[in-house]
């Protein structure tokens, strides 16, 4: 029982995941205003941010 519960719970994150990189590429692409993002989102976009500032 105990592993169907840790199954749909890591099922819907991923489907948040998916969604929210999803509303970060519509982003990139100027079809979406920042503050319309989800705050998971945002959290992608500034660890993407902070990745691509670091490798230069």
């Amino acid at each position: 029982m105990a592993h169907e519960k840790r199954y749909l719970a890591q099922k819907r994150q991923r489907r948040r995941r998916k969604a929210a990189k999803a509303k970060v590429k519509l982003y990139e692409q100027g079809k979406l205003p920042h503050d319309k993002l989800p705050m998971l989102a945002k959290r992608f976009l500034s660890r993407k941010m902070r990745a691509l500032n670091r490798a230069e």
